[in-house]
This record gives C-alpha cells, sequence and structure tokens, in this order.
C-alpha cells in the first residue's frame, strides 16, 4: 500500500521531527516504485500557485453562475419586493448549482437546529461558536442554533495560464 499524503494544516504544523523522517522516507519509496504516485508529486512540485486566490476563484464562479456580486453591490433599497424575489430565484439557482457541483459541504453538528446540544470540552472553537450566557469550562449545554457548515470538499477550477486570478468577473462589451 503507497503512502498518499493528505495533511491538514493543523497535522503538519504539529507533527514532530521523528514523524517528518518517516513521512519522508515513505513518501521517497513511494515516489521510487510508483510511477503514478511519482507523476501526482511532480504535478504538485511544480504547480505554481503563487496567483491562485480560491476565495476569489469561488467568488468569481458565483458571480459567473448566479450573478451574486452584482446583486450584493446592487442598491435594492428602492425596489419592490416582489422585482426582488423575482431577481433572487435566479441568482439562488445559479448559486445552488455551484455549491453542488463545486463544493461538498455537510453540516458540524448533525443534530437538528432546535434541538439541546452538549459541546465537550476541547471543542474547536473555530467549528463551533458559543453565544448567549457563556460561563465557566466545557462541557457547555445549549440549544443549536445552526448546525454550521464544514467543506468536506472542494472541486474549484484551476486558474488559466495568462489570466489575472484577481479578476471576479470580466467586463462585457457587445460589439456593434
Amino acid at each position: 500500500m503507497w503512502f498518499h499524503l493528505r495533511c491538514s494544516r493543523d497535522f503538519v504544523e504539529n507533527v514532530g521531527l521523528i514523524m517528518r523522517i518517516f513521512l519522508a522516507i515513505r513518501a521517497f519509496f513511494s515516489v521510487l516504485f510508483s510511477k503514478a504516485y511519482a507523476t501526482k508529486v511532480r504535478k504538485l512540485a511544480l504547480e505554481d500557485r503563487s496567483n491562485a486566490i480560491p476565495s476569489l476563484t469561488i467568488l468569481a464562479v458565483l458571480q459567473r453562475e448566479g450573478r451574486l456580486v452584482d446583486f450584493l453591490r446592487e442598491d435594492i433599497d428602492q425596489l419592490e419586493d416582489d422585482q426582488i424575489g423575482a431577481a433572487v430565484r435566479a441568482i439562488h439557482k445559479g448559486c445552488r448549482k455551484v455549491l453542488a457541483e463545486q463544493l461538498h459541504l455537510e453540516p458540524i453538528l448533525s443534530d437538528p437546529e432546535g434541538t439541546s446540544v452538549e459541546i465537550p470540552m476541547g471543542f474547536d472553537p473555530s467549528a463551533i461558536r458559543l453565544i448567549g450566557n457563556v460561563k465557566g469550562d466545557p462541557p457547555f449545554n445549549g440549544i443549536l442554533k445552526h448546525h454550521g457548515w464544514r467543506a468536506a470538499e472542494v472541486r474549484l477550477p484551476d486558474p488559466l495560464p495568462g489570466v489575472d486570478p484577481r479578476v471576479v468577473a470580466p467586463a462585457e462589451v457587445e460589439i456593434l
């Protein structure tokens, strides 16, 4: 069985010297004896990520499919509710398509919203935000207001060579 490198940032930051040596040896032999693995490592090593801005990539995709940026920048205070509703339906459809095709999201807490939950000692504060009357130390008991979302898989398009990754949506000019 070949070693597959799947490391979270937390794992990389907290791994000790002995473990890094062990991983390096396993990776070395995996590259040495597996052409497919060596190809993947080479592609990863040669990949230029200096221009990739993932947050702008997802924003660009949401703009392209759902015109989300246009809608959010629009001043809707003067519009009637039915006008807003009609616009939101199209935006919702396009943005929902992006989520379905390019982001696999899963709830952080699987309990139904409105139910009682216990937050144990050692919980991840980046994944669970405590609100309300927070006093003392965990475990905490409370009512789940929102289950949260975690990206289980992200399938963003690769940036095209020669394309400015900061462009969220290109200007459109109709030639007459």
